[in-house]
């Protein structure tokens, strides 16, 4: 099946790098187009991608589509474009699968620009060009929805002839693996129920990247300010994270802390100091107030 990729900018980037390293047949991808105004513009990056990567897809697998009229009949779609750029964009046929990266596009908002058997909306975060990104999924199968809206016999129609007439068929499970493929080829694959559950991730994977970021460089300043060369404080503190991120897996943040704090040690003088400026507070309220951004709350 084709997959089109609508946009071409850092995120587009970070997720066909992980796609491109995937195992292709757990994909069901047998070629891959990027459409946009100016999609030229990622084959630098492109050339410079297959040059330095095993791949499980060959550079003459991608199409570059210089336009803003899709065709999307029967195929998976990407979009990863601006926001603000989809209405741009004029979709025809009817998609199998369009997944979307775009903040603030609700599903029922998408549905008005591209019509599909499945909608999902996908929070993932820059972590995806490593396949580190931490995704939540919210899955909105079409035909769950179709139960209670009657189709026209034009509709039934339309339906069946792009999508071969699977859309009664399907598995539920079937689809659900497949949509779960795709999204682990560049990190985890977490599914949630609601969009309210969806925009709550923002403050554990979409903008968390920006906050971890920002304790790292508080760390490698740290380790400079106490005499550190700025290369090895550097070295330490990726190691670090490395260590904590295989640490989460097994124990809570509180057993970690405790495992690490001796009675009057050094351990519990930073972290005193931290409880007494409410760093904890600090960060937990600045990610709340991403997500209420999100929901257009601030």
């Amino acid at each position: 099946m084709e997959l089109v990729v609508v946009g071409y900018g850092n995120m587009a980037k970070a997720m066909l790098g992980g796609l491109l390293k995937a195992k292709r047949e757990s994909l069901d991808i047998d070629r891959i187009c990027i459409s946009g105004r100016n999609p030229d513009k990622i084959q630098g990056w492109l050339n410079n991608f297959f040059a330095n990567n095993d791949c499980s897809f060959s550079a003459n697998e991608i199409v570059l589509h210089s336009s803003v009229k899709i065709d999307c009949d029967n195929k998976m779609v990407l979009l990863a474009c601006k926001p603000y750029n989809l209405s741009e964009f004029s979709f025809s046929g009817y998609a199998n699968i369009v997944y979307s990266v775009l903040a603030g596009i609700n599903v029922e908002i998408l549905k008005t620009h591209i019509s599909a058997n499945h909608h999902v909306l996908i929070m993932p975060n820059v972590g995806a060009m490593h396949a580190l990104s931490s995704s939540s999924v919210l899955w909105n199968p079409s035909k769950k929805q179709d139960k209670s809206k009657p189709l026209s016999i034009k509709d039934v129609g339309t339906r069946l002839s792009s999508i071969g007439g699977t859309l009664a068929g399907e598995d539920f499970e079937e689809i659900r693996q497949r949509i779960f493929s795709f999204v682990s080829s560049f990190g985890n694959c977490v599914f949630v129920e609601t969009q309210k559950e969806l925009n709550a991730s923002i403050a554990t994977n979409g903008s968390a990247p920006a906050i971890l970021a920002l304790v790292a460089q508080a760390l490698i300043n740290a380790g400079v300010h106490q005499g550190l060369k700025l290369d090895s404080s550097r070295e330490l503190t990726c190691k670090s994270f490395e260590g904590i991120a295989e640490l989460l897996k097994h124990k809570s943040p509180q057993e970690i802390k405790d495992s690490i704090t001796s009675p009057g040690g050094t351990t519990a003088e930073a972290l005193l100091h931290c409880d007494k400026n409410g760093v904890q507070g600090i960060i937990t309220e600045a990610l709340t107030r991403a997500v209420k951004k999100a929901n257009g709350e601030l």
